[in-house]
């Protein structure tokens, strides 16, 4: 009795088409398991709208610094200047996107539903087209459909930043009307014929995306000029336990403290308009003198 092959050498695989081939057990390996993830997923912090807080408390901060401190070096003052104009740029960009995302939520529901609207109309118009034979209701339905296209553009391309005006103001309590009813023409608001404009020049992203009103909390930020800071008086010496010159000559040195200031507030005084008290001018006939030792 023959012993028996080996399953390695029987020739199955050259027997078996390439298409069953994967049937062949053992011709491929099982794929391992994929490993477990444990690591939470990384959430980043999208900036928002609320941010305005944020940048308010920075511009406090800079304009604070500014005029309270009265001894800034020249480069750090022109930093924090230059930051604060940064700040108010930054400022108006995020009020700017705040009002934006105002109205967008505003508005959604109304865009969404005259949307359908508009599409629903469009597409019983293009079919009334096809359907149509004579030459005037073809003018006419043509009419009607490029009215309904700018009607749908409108929905979707109307500025997102500004007030929507409904397009079918008499239609929310109509559910059964015949939509073909909103293609008579009526008053269109302003926009709809710049909607129509920009779909012959091909700019309704532009459109959409446009800001025109200006934030009402931006103002234009103004440095108030520093306050100076009073002086703290020194106490004065305490003299006890010198003799009589040493006290003379102690409040000698004091006398010429005070006096150099006096003359230092006097310059800062001159520019309010104080004057020095003139000295008294004597003739040589006034002068009463009674003799002296020095006198010739």
């Amino acid at each position: 009795m023959s012993a028996k092959r080996k399953f390695e050498e029987t020739e199955s695989t050259a027997t078996v088409h390439e298409s069953r081939q994967f049937q062949v057990p053992g011709s491929k390996p099982k794929p391992a398991k994929k490993p477990r993830n444990n690591e939470q997923p990384i959430y980043r912090k999208q900036a928002h709208a609320s941010s305005v807080n944020a940048i308010k408390k920075r511009i406090r901060d800079v304009s604070r610094r500014l005029e309270r401190a009265d001894d800034l070096p020249a480069n750090v003052r022109l930093d924090d200047e230059r930051a604060l104009a940064a700040y108010g740029q930054e400022l108006a960009a995020a009020e700017t996107e705040k009002n934006r995302q105002r109205m967008i939520k505003k508005y959604h529901m109304v865009r969404f539903f005259e949307r359908q609207k508009a599409t629903r109309v469009l597409k019983k118009l293009r079919k009334r087209l096809l359907e149509s034979t004579s030459e005037g209701e073809v003018q006419q339905l043509k009419t009607k459909m490029h009215n309904a296209e700018v009607d749908l553009n409108y929905t979707q391309f109307c500025p997102l930043s500004e007030r929507y005006v409904s397009l079918y103001p008499q239609s929310k309590d109509r559910e059964e009307e015949d939509d073909t009813a909103h293609t008579k023409p009526t008053t269109k608001p302003p926009i709809w014929y710049e909607v129509e404009k920009c779909m012959e020049e091909g700019t309704l992203v532009r459109l959409r995306n446009r800001d025109t009103k200006q934030p009402r909390t931006s103002k234009t930020l103004e440095l108030r000029p520093a306050k100076p800071r009073p002086k703290a008086i020194p106490p004065p010496p305490d003299t006890s336990g010198l003799n009589r010159r040493e006290r003379r000559s102690q409040h000698r040195v004091q006398d010429e403290v005070r006096k150099k200031n006096k003359s230092a507030g006097f310059e800062k005084n001159q520019l309010f308009g104080a004057m020095q008290s003139v000295p008294k001018i004597t003739t040589d006939d006034a002068d009463d003198s009674d003799g002296g030792f020095f006198e010739d």
